[in-house]
């Protein structure tokens, strides 16, 4: 089991110690979410030194909704299709497993003809997974839920958009809060992604740490563990409060990696 967690619930003013944390806290990456307060292509060689000075690699880098690249404008779109190439590029310049990839949300949706974006969807990731630089980092097509997308809201959407793609460096993302809002089985779309399956986001239902909510994480452990699932699995947590922690960020993030060890060690039997 190899957990991660996001730059954003860190303690620290700094990468260095942002990173110098999640080592004590007792995680095993680092992920980063580029944004416009933090462009990741201007930090690589600070995120290259905090990670060999930690011994804490990057596990994968998130993206915003400016990176969406399922738009209406084709000019914009190619834009942002070269934008999301450059992000799987720094990827494997960091070491990390992939980039984090939402298509479309609705400002964007509503300019799109309902009837073209399934077709929209696989066009504009087909282009930008055939022009990756050479590499092992993918990306990572994220589902949300039905209050922050209207498209690709469960896991096996998709997956029928990364089989539609066709392409080995585009594959899909589970993340448990959106799970827990539109999926009928924590064991099934875990199942039926097999091996497509590159990345994990967990957040309990309440989009606190795993262990500050209710979910019983035991099902969705016991079907990656069925399908050999060996990447990471990174806290992605939000909450209206202002913070993605229920508590102080030292002793919330220990426990919630010592929890999910022990929840992990409990689904396998």
């Amino acid at each position: 089991m190899k957990i991660a967690v996001q730059t954003s619930l860190l303690p620290g003013g700094d990468l260095h110690a942002k990173f110098a944390a999640a080592a004590v806290a007792g995680y095993d990456g680092v992920e980063i979410p580029t944004n416009p307060e933090f462009d990741i292509l201007a930090h690589e060689a600070e995120i290259l030194a905090a990670s060999a000075a930690s011994g804490i690699p990057v596990a994968a880098i998130c993206t915003a909704g400016i990176h969406d690249p399922v738009v209406a404008d084709r000019e914009e779109r190619t834009r942002r299709i070269r934008a999301l190439q450059e992000l799987v590029a720094c990827a494997d310049r960091l070491g990390a497993t992939g980039v984090v990839s939402v298509p479309v949300r609705p400002a964007e949706h509503a300019k799109i003809d309902p009837a073209l974006l399934a077709d929209l969807a696989v066009e504009t990731y087909r282009e930008a997974a055939e022009g990756l630089a050479p590499g092992t980092a993918r990306i990572f097509l994220e589902p949300l839920n039905r209050f922050e997308t209207r498209y690709l809201l469960r896991v096996g959407q998709g997956v029928d958009l990364a089989n539609a793609v066709g392409h080995p460096r585009c594959v899909v993302l589970a993340d448990t809060f959106h799970m827990n809002i539109e999926e009928a089985s924590w064991s099934a779309p875990i199942l039926e992604a097999g091996e497509l399956l590159g990345h994990v986001h967990i957040a309990d239902n309440n989009r606190f740490e795993p262990g500050g909510g209710m979910i019983d994480f035991r099902p969705f452990f016991a079907a990656l563990q069925e399908i050999g699932y060996d990447s990471y699995i990174s806290l992605e947590c939000f909450h209206p409060s202002g913070s993605g922690l229920s508590g102080p960020a030292a002793e919330t993030l220990k426990r919630s990696a010592s929890y999910l060890r022990d929840v992990w060690a409990a689904a396998a039997g």
